[in-house]
């Protein structure tokens, strides 16, 4: 059973329904731990002290912040002065307004969880599938904040699958702005018609239905496998470093010949990609070859 990381209260109004925070995506991660390379013992991490040549214990750790030069040194704080800055500990999210999903940029999504019912009343259900429905007729996302450990974080909740999901969110000023990136285009760089053209017919023709049980985490699988090679006393042999590729001389010509392949038409190409499990699919394709 996936363990609760925070219980309380989803307030909506004056209706509280008592809810249960569940991470929503599990690790798996392959995880190694350091060892000395002689001896195979376990290695332990120490905060140390290079001017005292000292392990410095837990609770003679300060926490400081960068004076305004680099040769300012810091401002000391303690985790008592810390807490100064810890927003008011409440048990409730609670709910400020509701938006359409298409107005929030992916980028601001962060952590899903699941939110479950936390009581066994029946009002308490009533409460929680009414939320649910609601919701889910309206077809909007609640926006709110609360307070898990000691950081306040702002939250979109919506209904999947008839449970309510919770995803924390960056704020506006930590998403980075497009303008602060290095070799952006400009007008000059505008493709022509027959490139857009092409490139439009590749997309058509690589398009499907999204069936997430396809994608593997091929790296994860690859570290098991070298485990288990390793396991066997097989020699592990590191990859050649691969070249990085370079921009195509010729734009609309790179253009064709990936359409002839998605499309099978070089002979090599199994094309694969012009099948769609959707009738969508075919009928976005049909449309765009008229």
């Amino acid at each position: 059973m996936p363990r609760s990381l925070w219980s309380g209260s989803l307030s909506f109004g004056l209706v509280n329904v008592p809810v249960a925070l569940v991470s929503a995506v599990q690790d798996k991660d392959v995880h190694f731990n350091q060892l000395d390379k002689k001896t195979g013992a376990r290695l332990h991490v120490e905060r140390y002290c290079k001017e005292e040549d000292v392990a410095i214990p837990y609770e003679e750790v300060a926490s400081g912040y960068p004076r305004s030069g680099d040769d300012d040194g810091y401002v000391m704080l303690t985790d008592l002065e810390l807490q100064a800055a810890a927003p008011e500990k409440t048990r409730t999210i609670d709910i400020s307004e509701f938006v359409e999903l298409p107005e929030i940029d992916p980028i601001f999504f962060d952590h899903p969880y699941f939110l479950l019912p936390n009581a066994e009343g029946e009002g308490a259900l009533r409460a929680y599938k009414l939320l649910v429905g609601v919701m889910e007729s309206t077809d909007r996302v609640a926006l709110g904040r609360f307070v898990m450990r000691t950081k306040e974080y702002l939250v979109a909740l919506r209904v999947q699958g008839g449970l309510l999901q919770l995803v924390t969110m960056k704020f506006a000023d930590e998403i980075r702005s497009a303008d602060d990136l290095p070799n952006l285009p400009t007008k000059k760089h505008q493709p022509s018609k027959a490139e857009v053209d092409h490139a439009v017919a590749l997309i058509e023709e690589l398009s499907r239905d999204w069936e997430p049980e396809e994608y593997k985490d091929r790296h994860r699988e690859r570290l098991r496998k070298i485990v288990r090679d390793k396991k066997k006393g097989k020699t592990i042999k590191a990859p050649a470093e691969p070249e990085v590729p370079t921009a195509v001389p010729d734009l609309m010509a790179a253009l064709r010949e990936s359409l002839e392949a998605a499309r099978g038409e070089d002979g090599d190409g199994d094309g694969k990609a012009k099948k769609s499990s959707s009738k969508s699919g075919s009928k976005k394709r049909a449309k765009a070859k008229a």
